[in-house]
């Protein structure tokens, strides 16, 4: 057995400890892809010159990365404002889909309707989708759970 696959005494190998302790100091890795988006422990940046749906107010975006495994989609609400929605249905969890002005759960899921600020239009759904927290600086949109 060589050092990265002992394990300390919580069960943890080396790596995973080193990997806990760079998360508790900030340290968390960074990955930054193609399409804008860059990832780091429960925060994705996403550089909104990459994504031309969002030129203009109304524009909606979904983004190519996720959120500690949630879908993300942007919305440009005015001139100078965004805001960032979970792609997750409320009501079974089902990804979501941008569609004209809004988004709509299909099959698997059950057709609920949602609009452009993800607020709950028709269908099963307990709710609208899940607002996140979305800071935007020097065109950058940086945004958290």
């Amino acid at each position: 057995m060589n050092d990265e696959q002992a394990t300390d005494s919580n069960g943890l190998t080396r790596r995973q400890a080193l990997a806990a302790a760079a998360a508790l100091c900030g340290f968390g890795a960074v990955a930054v892809t193609s399409t804008g988006a860059a990832q780091a422990s429960g925060t994705l940046r996403v550089q909104l010159s990459r994504y031309p749906e969002l030129k203009k107010v109304g524009g909606i975006a979904r983004i190519d990365d996720t959120l500690g495994g949630t879908p993300v989609a942007v919305v440009r609400t005015g001139t100078k404002s965004y805001i960032a929605l979970s792609l997750r249905c409320p009501h079974m969890g089902v990804e979501v889909t941008p569609r004209g002005s809004g988004f709509v759960c299909l099959p698997p899921g059950h057709g609920s309707v949602f609009s452009d600020t993800g607020a709950k239009v028709s269908g099963l759904t307990p709710t609208g989708l899940t607002r996140l927290n979305a800071r935007l600086s020097k065109g950058v949109l940086t945004i958290t759970g």
